[in-house]
């Protein structure tokens, strides 16, 4: 329970001391006054009539009369506002209650919130659109005395809401809780009539005491009468007969709240209502039909009369009876965040009423002042001054929108069968059936279903770990089947420990005591369990790419390798074993050791970081064997992190291999045996992998398609539907979560209809559409995963049908450092250090999960744009949460990328290097990008553009250029100089050269190679997609004559000898990167510079730094140890720069900087750190003198005065936040108009970059010299 009130025995401040003394004298006067008016009556009046005394003669009777009356009724007023005044208001929440107590008095209200809703608009008998008032009807008919109901819908955070207050008044607080149930219950069963496809929830605990307190402050009813209104807030009130106008396309609540979200409005629209007798409206106008009969029978009457006759008749035609009649009060809370912009909002918010409920009707609008009083029945839900209104005329407030209005607006759902209850209800509880949006019976899968595996599809967040982890803890708690579960995220599955404390936990690569060997001793021991291993590694080497693609003599050598090992069972068979084979298998000649070297090469996969230790095997190498009848989590999270998604798709393969060769050797069984769980299917066995093998059926796919005879059961979990399609056709148990970008992929695998296809991509969250053996797809509500009431849940499904809240929010992670030992064999001697491990990387989980809802947002804005650049991506992501901060959107993109999501695509035309585009657009991304590229360095260049798909994408006279943007492989090769010669034939004799950009340099030497060998393409260039070869073809081919362009070409061969400071640090901050020639040299660079520069105290001069790059340079080549070359150092400089981890100073006045002399320096990001202080220091010192208020550390703001907010050397990340900022950049807190960006060099700022109007920038010292100037 979570109460908030002012109790009656706090300390007692001097004010309230008076006024209690007062109340004694006031309660005196009172009794007092009560008795002598007694008395009064008595003797004046009452004796006399019984004829006891005659009638007493009083002077000034009058006079005496009133002072004797007035007396006690004067005091007992006082007495009331004391009462309020020092005994104040208390307001409690008790689950779904929210009590507010006044003195004595308690007023009690819970809250149903409509989550969507179809239109209240129906067509009348008459063909005419009218409102369903049969909805008010029924509420009014069995409403209890002194209950009073209000619909409130407005927007709250810019979300439309609509909802029902129930409230009820009294003493005895149990019986006032009664009456609010019944009222609840039956209210929801009158709504679910009356509305279709309506879905609510009564809200509780904090919720209900957020969607009651947001008409009015709490703070307002707990302070004192005098207290000022809210500045922030202003109420408007509605009096009179609205005007009725409904039609099939709007409704007035649903026009007003779509009007009020285009404007940004922050309000709600309250109808208070309670039933009530007709009284003197329905006299009145009986009253105004005999005066207007009475003037015609004297033949008085006029036109006026006659049509005041007319409407009289059809507001009795819709009024007739004692029924529909309601006591009403309508009224509008405005929001805003200032006073000036209040007004404004309220005089908007009142021309809106009048144009939606004005017209012909006598319908008034006025602003009301919020006092104690009136902030009491706001709170509360009560009437401020009822009118009487009927039915007919209330509905023009009391209405659902039937325009499409976000997040209240209901979906029209297709129709789906509700399988008969003996069918669905089986032991593995998950859910719960869906009729009309509400849940029916519950929904279960048989254990022996599981053994026919099972597909769960659904984007990111919509419940799919969630719907999972509730079935593996169904079947840990129901059955003794052991499981393994591969989850590559980590920490999902985490909690399932809580429910089973057999549970083990391995995670590869955290842990330096797991180990195994590649090929197991106890299994692997023949030759076909060898050619099983060899065909995983050439499969996989296959699915990466170009570069790692096996030629036939290296399979030969690979496949001879992996028999010896086998057989000889080296080292127990580890990756060094395998490279030794290789070794000796080799041929001693020169094609023999280009093969061997190749081939290690692409081995080198499993012997570096992270697969190298871990298949490292030995004598204390795990057995995989042996854990198959324990229930296993294999957290893959520490390998897909840092070897990415191949190594953990090698590793899973290897231990899957494990797990199903156990199933083999358990042979043909009935029942389920083990379950294995796949996490992220889609990159573990893609639908790409299949196209890719030389065999239709990949031996992963074959390793899962052959385990239903022998009880193994295969759980397949993905985020998107690309999962290889052999092992989709084999799943009989489907369930398909929302699915936005692939619902037809999603249609095909559930056999939907179009109308169903569309609703697939609407789904909300926890909500599923199911096949199972025995019935057709269905939809349903999926259970919540609750570790603390699995085992009692699990005990009451049997006996009940159950109705909790389906999940309405995405999977819950939650961190989990186990103490238990990796394996019963060996305690793990490092716990402490892996417990600390496991808790950073549960908290990275945790960031991820954090950001769940923003990655459902990235992949609409890929959607929108097909492709964006990392920088794009970035500055997307903090405009949608300006708390996130460059650490979190790297994270969140690098997860993407594993889970399969999103696409990466390396392009050095681009702003860091890699374009990012859904899955399956990365090619026509990539030849937009090369496209545009080119067009923009041909500048004014008369060109034509492709119009077809065999005419190249560029012609320039006799010129012709075409892109190919997809990875050349040595397998494509031949088709590609196929398509090329294809594409000659169409362009015939009218182009005189061909110019081919392809993605690669390998691919473009492979291909320039061929085409040597053959006469056919004399006239054809091969050129590689990298700035440097663009820019040659435009300015040397393309451009023919045309004078260079000195400007860009200097940027793309600045000569070290020549020190261009300005243009090259320029270049380093806005030209694009090529891509390193070397790795290595690129590592040895990177180290090199950053400790030359530590060395020199964390500084050092611009061309200090290239003397040194020169110098180094020279003497590597001279050296025996790996040549460095002067490019690649440059460009070790320029990335350092770009990541900032180093960061460019230019000192004007060596006295403000001490140490430096002046010039441009180089200094690392500690330097930078101590620089800042000092120079915020400086600024705020210069601040102080003309400034009467200096603020610091305003979110990422260093400094703000006098409505300027200054931010002292920003990152990269934040100027271009800055620069990109809509509508102006100033700070939140403080409300300044003005933002000054001091830079560490000008040159961090593009002179051609657009930058808000308010946003200036300044080196430091002109900086300071600007705020000097100022102050003087």
């Amino acid at each position: 329970m979570m109460s908030t009130s002012t109790p009656r025995n706090k300390r007692r401040t001097i004010p309230d001391r008076i006024m209690l003394n007062c109340g004694h004298w006031i309660r005196a006067a009172y009794a007092f006054g009560a008795v002598v008016c007694a008395l009064y009556l008595t003797v004046v009046y009452m004796l006399p009539l019984a004829g006891l005394i005659e009638q007493p003669a009083v002077p000034s009777k009058l006079l005496v009369e009133i002072l004797v009356c007035g007396v006690p009724i004067s005091a007992g007023a006082v007495l009331a506002c004391l009462g309020i005044l020092v005994g104040g208001i208390s307001s409690s929440v008790q689950d779904e209650f929210l009590v507010v107590g006044l003195g004595n008095r308690l007023i009690a209200m819970c809250c149903l919130e409509i989550t969507s809703a179809s239109g209240s608009v129906e067509c009348g008998p008459d063909g005419k659109p009218k409102y369903n008032t049969a909805m008010l009807l029924a509420l009014r008919a069995g409403m209890d005395h002194g209950v009073t109901m209000a619909y409130e819908a407005g927007l709250a955070k810019g979300e439309p809401f609509l909802r029902f207050f129930i409230s009820t008044s009294g003493h005895h607080l149990e019986e006032m809780m009664q009456v609010l149930r019944r009222e609840a219950t039956r209210t929801e069963a009158i709504l679910l009539a009356s509305l279709v496809n309506l879905e609510l929830h009564q809200l509780k605990g904090d919720a209900l005491e957020e969607a009651a307190g947001f008409v009015v402050e709490k703070c307002t009813l707990e302070n004192r009468l005098h207290r000022k209104a809210d500045l922030r807030k202003s109420l408007v009130v509605f009096t009179g007969a609205p005007r009725v106008a409904p039609s099939p396309s709007s409704s007035q609540v649903g026009t007003f709240l779509s009007t009020a979200l285009k404007q940004g409005f922050s309000l709600s629209l309250t109808c208070v209502f309670s039933s009530a007798k007709p009284g003197r409206e329905r006299r009145k106008m009986e009253g105004q039909w005999k005066s207007i009969r009475e003037r015609e029978r004297k033949r008085e009457d006029s036109l006026v009369d006659q049509a005041a006759k007319k409407t009289l008749l059809d507001q009795y035609e819709e009024v007739q009876g004692s029924e529909g009649w309601f006591n009403s009060t309508v009224y509008v809370v405005v929001s805003a965040a200032s006073a000036p912009q209040l007004k404004m909002t309220q005089e908007g918010v009142m021309g809106l009423a009048i144009s939606i409920w004005g017209g012909d009707s006598h319908v008034l609008v006025r602003d009301m002042r919020v006092g104690t009083g009136v902030a009491w029945k706001l709170l509360t839900r009560r009437h401020l001054r009822p009118q009487k209104l009927h039915v007919g005329r209330l509905a023009a407030f009391v209405n659902t929108p039937v325009q499409i209005v976000p997040v209240v607006s209901a979906i029209q759902a297709p129709s789906f069968p509700v399988p008969a209850r003996e069918l669905v209800d089986n032991e593995l509880f998950i859910g719960w059936t869906v009729y009309g949006g509400r849940q029916l019976n519950r929904v279960g899968l048989r254990k022996e279903w599981l053994r026919e595996h099972l597909a769960v599809m659904g984007a990111t967040g919509t419940g799919k770990t969630t719907l999972v982890k509730h079935l593996m803890a169904e079947l840990t708690l129901k059955t003794v089947v052991p499981w393994w579960i591969f989850d590559v995220k980590g920490s999902e599955y985490s909690d399932l420990v809580d429910i089973d404390d057999q549970v083990m936990i391995l995670r590869p690569g955290l842990d330096p005591s797991f180990v195994m060997d590649m090929m197991d001793p106890e299994v692997d021991t023949g030759e076909r369990h060898a050619y099983t291993t060899f065909a995983i590694l050439r499969e996989l080497l296959k699915e990466m790419g170009t570069s790692t693609e096996l030629s036939p003599a290296m399979e030969k050598l690979l496949r001879e390798s992996v028999l010896k090992v086998a057989s000889e069972n080296r080292r127990g068979s580890s990756v060094d074993a395998l490279v030794d084979a290789v070794n000796e298998l080799s041929g001693k000649d020169r094609t023999g050791s280009l093969t061997r070297d190749a081939l290690v090469n692409r081995l080198e996969i499993l012997s570096r970081e992270p697969l190298g230790p871990i298949l490292s095997g030995g004598a204390n190498a795990v057995k995989i064997s042996s854990l198959l009848d324990r229930r296993v989590i294999f957290d893959l999270r520490y390998v897909a992190r840092v070897g990415g998604m191949d190594a953990a798709r090698l590793l899973y393969n290897l231990v899957a291999k494990r797990i199903f060769d156990g199933a083999m050797r358990r042979g043909i069984t009935p029942e389920l045996e083990h379950v294995v769980v796949l996490e992220e299917a889609s990159n573990l066995v893609p639908e790409s992998y299949t196209r890719q093998s030389a065999a239709d059926v990949t031996t992963g796919e074959s390793m899962v398609m052959l385990q239903r005879a022998t009880g193994q059961g295969v759980i397949v979990v993905s985020t998107r539907p690309n999962v290889s399609s052999n092992i989709l056709a084999n799943t009989s148990t489907k369930i398909t979560f929302r699915l936005p970008y692939d619902s037809s992929v999603g249609g095909r695998f559930m056999s939907l209809t179009e109308e169903q296809e569309r609703y697939l991509r609407t789904l909300k969250v926890g909500r599923a559409l199911i096949v199972t053996p025995q019935t057709e797809t269905f939809e349903i509500a999926t259970a919540r995963f609750d570790v603390t009431s699995q085992s009692r849940l699990s005990q009451e499904d049997q006996a009940s049908d159950g109705t909790a809240s389906v999940l309405d929010s995405m999977d819950d992670e939650h961190s989990h450092v186990e103490k238990h030992p990796l394996l019963p064999a060996c305690a793990s001697e490092d716990a402490e250090t892996d417990s600390s491990v496991s808790e950073k990387n549960a908290h990275q989980c945790l960031v991820f999960d954090r950001l769940g809802e923003l990655a459902n947002r990235v992949v609409a804005f890929l959607a929108s744009q097909k492709a964006a650049t990392n920088d794009e991506l970035q500055h997307f992501l903090m405009t949608l949460d300006p708390r996130i901060t460059s650490e979190d959107t790297a994270e969140l993109i690098h997860d993407l990328i594993c889970l399969g999501t999103i696409e990466r695509e390396s392009l050095p035309l681009v702003s860091g290097g890699f374009l990012f585009t859904l899955p399956g657009g990365g090619s026509e991304a990539a030849k937009e990008a090369i496209f545009q590229y080119i067009m923009k360095a041909l500048e004014n260049t008369p060109t034509s553009k492709r119009t077809s798909s065999d005419e190249p994408d560029i012609v320039i006279d006799d010129k012709a250029v075409i892109i190919v943007p997809e990875h050349l492989k040595a397998s494509s090769i031949e088709g590609t100089l196929d398509w090329i010669r294809h594409r000659m034939s169409y362009l015939g004799n009218g182009t005189a050269e061909l110019y081919i950009v392809v993605r690669g340099s390998v691919a473009a030497a492979r291909l320039r190679e061929l085409m040597d060998s053959s006469e056919d393409f004399d006239c054809v260039t091969v050129v590689s997609a990298f700035p440097s070869s663009l820019d040659s073809m435009v300015e040397t081919q393309l451009k023919r004559g045309k004078k260079h362009d000195s400007g860009r070409r200097e940027n793309i061969t600045a000569d070290v000898t020549d020190r261009p400071i300005d243009g090259h640090l320029r270049s380093v901050m806005h030209k694009q990167i090529p891509s390193s020639v070397s790795a290595v040299q690129t590592r040895l660079w990177f180290g090199t510079i950053q400790d030359f520069v530590e060395l020199s105290g964390g500084k050092i001069r611009w061309n200090t730094l290239l003397d040194f790059i020169q110098t180094t340079a020279a003497q590597s080549v001279r050296s025996r140890s790996i040549p460095m070359s002067e490019e690649e150092g440059r460009r070790a400089v320029t990335g350092l720069l770009v990541d900032e981890r180093l960061v460019v100073l230019r000192v004007k006045d060596k006295q403000m900087f001490q140490g430096f002399e002046e010039g441009l320096w180089v200094v690392s990001c500690s330097k930078i750190v101590d620089l800042r202080e000092k120079a915020v220091a400086a600024l705020e010192a210069e601040l102080v003198k003309s400034s009467d208020r200096v603020l610091r550390n305003h979110g990422h703001y260093n400094l703000c005065a006098d409505r300027k907010s200054y931010i002292v050397f920003p990152s990269q990340q934040e100027l271009n936040s800055l620069l990109q900022s809509v509508g102006g950049t100033g700070c939140n807190i403080c409300k300044s108009t003005q933002t000054v960006c001091v830079l560490t060099a000008a040159e961090y700022l593009n002179e051609d970059a657009a930058k808000p109007p308010n946003l200036v920038a300044y080196e430091f010292e002109e900086a300071q010299a600007v705020i000097g100037s100022e102050g003087k």
